[in-house]
C-alpha cells in the first residue's frame, strides 16, 4: 500500500476525531450512569491510532494493522482502482 495513502488516510481520521471531539455534546451521556461513552470511545481510538504509528513495527500493531487493513479492503480497492483520482489529491 502507498505510504501516501496511508498519510492520507491517518490525517484524515485525526481531523474527523478532533471535529467529533469538538462537536460533542451532553446528549451522549448516558443518564443512568453519567458517563459519556462516544468521549471514551473517541479516547481509546485515539490511544491506539497513536501506538500504532509509535510502534510501527511490533507484532501485535502489525496483526491490528492487517485486520484494519482487511476490514477495509472493498474501501481501498474502490480509492485505489477510482477511474477519476479523485482521491489522488
Amino acid at each position: 500500500m502507498p505510504r501516501d495513502l496511508i498519510t492520507r488516510i491517518t490525517d484524515i481520521v485525526r481531523q474527523e476525531q478532533q471535529q467529533q471531539l469538538t462537536n460533542q455534546t451532553n446528549n451522549s451521556v448516558d443518564s443512568s450512569t453519567g458517563l459519556n461513552y462516544q468521549f471514551m470511545y473517541k479516547q481509546l481510538e485515539s490511544a491506539i491510532e497513536e501506538i500504532m504509528i509509535e510502534y510501527p513495527n511490533d507484532p501485535i500493531v502489525n496483526k491490528l494493522k492487517d485486520k484494519v487493513i482487511n476490514n477495509l479492503r472493498p474501501i481501498l480497492q474502490i480509492i485505489v482502482n477510482d477511474p477519476n483520482n479523485n482521491f489522488n489529491q
